[in-house]
């Protein structure tokens, strides 16, 4: 882990960067105290991030690819079209 001022990470932000991409972790400093610290994202899978929604059974997922719906949307009301007009005058 390596540290790094913010005036220096400010001039060379993509080399930084692309350290943080392999895998490295920085600290950034400012006069001398440490005050954030930048790290790789580590991707979350799809079934991770639907796992709390699933659990709450607010969506079903069947682990395939999603499909349109078997019935188009009715929409009732005015058309959003019509609404925007109305709201411009």
């Amino acid at each position: 882990m390596s540290q790094v001022g913010v005036r220096e990470l400010k001039n060379r932000l993509s080399g930084y960067l692309k350290r943080v991409q392999g895998g490295e972790e920085i600290v950034v400093t400012e006069r001398g105290r440490s005050v954030a610290r930048i790290v790789p994202v580590k991707p979350a899978s799809l079934k991770q991030a639907l796992e709390p929604m699933l659990r709450d059974g607010a969506v079903r997922w069947s682990g395939g690819k999603p499909r349109g719906a078997s019935r188009r949307p009715v929409i009732r009301g005015k058309s959003v079209a019509d609404t925007v007009k109305e709201e411009r005058r």
